[in-house]
């Protein structure tokens, strides 16, 4: 994550989601002429930015083997071991996977992804003045409309409303790293609640500006069911049963994330109404990972594995912050395919690919596209 050709890694993945009974991507891109795709978000949707950031250091070596083995057979920076969802999102639209920003030599003309792992909603000052230590390199919301701007001023100069016009622009995932450094810094679950409409509202800025420049399609995804993660529960064990659903997942760290999902929903309704020429669709990352693991094997997932990472070691989660994903000698499961959890956080490309398939659908009847 030896390296396809473009032009191969198109091709590869036609066939793949063609043979998967995946929507037609000619359809797609005949009825909603999308002819780019914009990213901005976090670890979730790296393709590379953070592996280029001076002085970044990461927990998880997404420029390391085992990272990328599955798909792109190496490591690009993408924190899967292949695509995420964007490349999916890109590709059902007919168009090449989006190379990330940092990435001065590479093409941008069907979009660019702007994401960097770690990246907060808000900037580092708000969570400074609450206590909440970041990342000097962290690359928030704010930072990353920069690069937004000046990619279109240096693109399109006079006619980024037109080039806007026929794109999407992925809004986030935004607010997974503002929660994760406020929990993992010994914040309670009612103090980070009380972030939840700053958080909201970091994120409700960032879809107006991306508006005023043109944007006309704006795709903005929930934050994942926290409770269902490996890292969260590995990291916040509870002795009372009580403590997790059905599921096994953690209901405190779950409910916490639906209290956000449905703050932002909420506050995506009242956008729209401000902008009715504008379609602002909500992407329902939460509920697509939990249909995958209450229906494992309609989609091809080991049941006993639902909540275990395929990259790692030791523990009941396969997870362990001492030796993770991307350190010496850990190697990952034999067969990703049938693991939601890629390294304990992030997903695996057929998690993200069975994501897509539920997402995409439902994103392009309320871009009023047909499929």
């Amino acid at each position: 994550m030896a390296s396809l050709s473009l032009t191969k890694c198109s091709l590869f993945l036609l066939l793949i989601t063609l043979s998967a009974s995946f929507f037609s991507p000619s359809s797609a891109q005949t009825k909603c002429n999308i002819r780019s795709v914009y990213q901005l978000g976090d670890s979730l949707a790296d393709a590379g930015n953070v592996i280029r950031t001076p002085g970044a250091s990461i927990i998880f070596r997404a420029d390391r083997s085992p990272y990328g083995e599955t798909f792109f057979r190496r490591p690009t920076g993408r924190f899967s071991n292949g695509r995420v969802i964007t490349d999916f999102i890109s590709q059902s639209f007919k168009l090449s996977f989006l190379n990330a920003y940092l990435d001065r030599g590479a093409s941008f003309t069907q979009g660019v992804n702007f994401a960097v792992a770690g990246a907060t909603a808000l900037d580092t000052s708000f969570w400074a003045a609450r206590n909440i230590r970041l990342p000097t390199w962290n690359t928030p919301l704010s930072n990353q409309l920069g690069w937004f701007k000046t990619h279109l001023q240096s693109t399109c100069g006079s006619r980024c409303a037109e080039t806007l016009r026929n794109s999407l622009v992925i809004m986030g995932e935004w607010g997974g790293n503002d929660y994760y450094n406020c929990f993992f810094q010994r914040k309670q679950i009612p103090e980070v609640r009380t972030y939840v409409p700053f958080v909201v509202a970091g994120i409700m800025r960032g879809i107006k500006d991306v508006i005023q420049q043109g944007a006309t399609r704006v795709l903005v995804p929930s934050i994942y069911p926290l409770g269902c993660l490996p890292l969260y529960l590995t990291s916040f064990p509870d002795n009372n049963t009580s403590a997790y659903d059905n599921l096994g997942c953690l209901r405190n760290f779950n409910d916490f994330a639906a209290y956000h999902n449905r703050y932002l929903n909420r506050a995506l309704a009242n956008l729209q109404n401000q902008f009715p020429n504008v379609s602002i669709v909500y992407g329902d990352f939460y509920g697509a990972i939990l249909t995958l693991i209450r229906n494992p094997s309609s989609y091809g997932f080991n049941q006993n594995t639902l909540l275990t990472a395929c990259c790692g070691t030791g523990g009941r989660y396969n997870f362990n912050f001492g030796t993770v994903c991307g350190a010496a000698g850990i190697n990952p499961c034999s067969n990703p395919a049938k693991y939601v959890h890629w390294d304990g956080i992030h997903l695996t490309d057929e998690a993200h690919r069975r994501i897509t398939d539920i997402l995409v659908k439902d994103m392009l009847s309320k871009f009023r596209c047909v499929v």
